[in-house]
C-alpha cells in the first residue's frame, strides 16, 4: 500500500541510517502515471538529489511535494477523471561524500500523489486518509441533476444511494494499481460525466430545442432523486445527506473545483447571477492635421485606442445552504483550478474561471438563520483571442 501525498503541502522524507555515520545520501525520485511498476525504469526517473548532513546531524531531509507537483497536470473538460501520479523514492546512504565509500543503508518507499493539501493544525505530511473525499456531509443538488461522490478507492468498500430509506443503487468499490483508478466519482445515475437531461441530450449528439412545455415537463421529473448516500470505508460508514432544490426563476450554474483532497467537487449556485465585461486599453494622441490643406477631418480620432482587451465576469449566489457548506466555500476560494459549466442548445461549455472573492464571512444557523453566499468569478482568459 502506497503512502498518500497531498502535494500542495510540503512532504518531508528523512534519510537516517540504522547504524554507522552518514556523510551523504542520494535520492532517486521516480514519478509516472499509469499502472504501478514493481521496479521503475530510467524513463520514469525525474530527479537525482544528493545531500550531506548539516553540522553533526546523522540524517538528511528531502522535501519532495513541490518536485512531484510539477508532474501532476490537472485538467477538466466535463469528464471526471482520477488525476494522480505514482512516486517512488530510492535513497542510498553513504559513509563518504558523493557516493564514495560504502553504503550504510537504503530506503525505498512508494507514494500516490494527489493535488490536495492539509491545514496548519493538521501538522506535517498530512495524509488525510479517508474514503470520502469531501469535507461536507450535505450536498445541495438541482432537481434531475447527478449526485457525484468522489472516493479514494484504496480506503472505500462500497457506496449506496437511498431515497426515503429505500436503496436505489449500490456500487462495490475496488482498489486499483493504476493512477486512473485512485479516485472514483460514483454517481446515482451511473453516468460520471452528465448531470441533467439537457447535458445527456448534448452528450448523445442531439439538439436541445427549448420550449416552455418541455421545461415544465422536466421540472416535474427527477431521474436521480436520492436523499442519502452511505459511503462504507475501512474505518466505518459516512452518511452524506442530499437536499434537492427546484429553481424556476434563475439559471443555476454548476461550479467544479479541486478540493483539499485533490478531487473534483461540484457546487451548485442556484440563485441570481450577474454577468459583466471589464475592458482595458491604452490610448495615444494622433496627429490628424493635414498641412497641405491646412485642415483635418472631423470624423477621424484624435484620441486613438490600442491594445483593447476585455475580461468577462460573473457573480453567482449559492441560495440558502447550511453550516456544513462553510468548508466547501473555503476550499473553493483556496482552489487553484475552478470551472463552471454552461449549457447551450447545441453544446456543453466548460469555462475556466478565477474566484475574485478573496474573503468571506462564514454564516451560521445560530447567527444568521439562513445563509446565502455570493462569489465573484472572472474568466481565466481574455475576451479577444490572442493565443499565439
Amino acid at each position: 500500500m502506497a503512502t498518500k501525498i497531498n502535494v500542495r503541502s510540503p512532504f518531508y522524507v528523512k534519510a537516517e541510517p540504522a547504524s554507522g555515520t552518514l556523510t551523504s545520501a542520494t535520492m532517486q525520485l521516480y514519478i509516472y502515471i499509469g499502472a504501478k511498476l514493481t521496479t521503475p525504469t530510467s524513463s520514469e526517473l525525474r530527479y537525482t538529489i544528493t545531500k550531506t548532513p548539516i553540522d553533526s546531524n546523522n540524517y538528511v531531509v528531502y522535501e519532495i511535494a513541490e518536485l512531484v507537483r510539477d508532474y501532476l497536470d490537472i485538467e477538466f473538460d466535463g469528464e471526471y477523471d482520477s488525476q494522480t501520479v505514482w512516486v517512488e523514492s530510492d535513497i542510498t546512504m553513504y559513509d563518504a561524500v558523493d557516493g564514495g565509500g560504502s553504503s550504510v543503508g537504503t530506503s525505498n518507499t512508494d507514494y500516490i500523489a494527489f493535488d490536495g493539501y492539509g491545514y496548519f493544525h493538521e501538522g506535517t505530511n498530512p495524509e488525510l486518509s479517508r474514503g470520502l473525499l469531501l469535507s461536507n456531509n450535505t450536498i445541495f443538488r438541482l432537481n434531475d441533476s447527478n449526485v457525484r461522490i468522489p472516493v479514494f478507492t484504496e480506503d472505500t468498500n462500497s457506496v449506496a444511494f437511498y431515497y426515503q430509506g429505500v436503496e436505489k443503487r449500490s456500487i462495490t468499490i475496488s482498489s486499483s494499481t493504476n493512477t486512473n483508478g485512485q479516485i472514483d466519482y460514483v454517481t446515482v445515475s451511473g453516468s460520471d460525466n452528465t448531470d441533467t437531461y439537457e447535458e445527456r441530450v448534448v452528450a448523445d449528439g442531439g439538439t436541445l430545442e427549448s420550449s416552455k412545455c418541455l421545461t415544465d415537463f422536466l421540472n416535474q421529473i427527477d431521474i436521480g432523486l436520492v436523499d442519502e448516500v452511505w459511503v462504507a470505508t475501512d474505518t466505518g460508514t459516512e452518511i452524506v445527506k442530499i437536499f434537492s432544490t427546484e429553481e424556476c426563476k434563475y439559471e443555476p450554474y454548476k461550479v467544479t473545483f479541486i478540493n483539499k483532497y485533490g478531487a473534483l467537487q461540484d457546487l451548485w449556485f442556484f440563485k441570481k447571477s450577474v454577468e459583466s465585461t471589464n475592458v482595458t486599453s491604452e490610448q495615444f494622441k494622433a496627429s490628424i492635421f493635414d498641412q497641405s490643406t491646412l485642415s483635418y477631418k472631423t470624423y477621424k480620432h484624435q484620441q486613438q485606442s490600442f491594445l483593447a482587451q476585455g475580461k468577462d465576469r460573473i457573480t453567482m449566489n449559492t441560495g440558502y445552504v447550511n453550516d456544513d457548506h462553510n468548508a466547501v466555500l473555503e476550499e473553493l476560494l483556496l482552489s487553484e483550478q475552478v470551472w463552471y459549466t454552461e449549457i447551450t442548445e447545441t453544446e456543453e461549455r466548460v469555462i475556466p474561471v478565477i474566484p475574485l472573492t478573496k474573503s468571506i464571512t462564514y454564516k451560521t444557523s445560530v447567527n444568521d438563520k439562513l445563509a446565502n453566499y455570493t462569489v465573484d468569478f472572472e474568466h481565466a482568459f481574455d475576451k479577444i483571442n490572442n493565443i499565439r
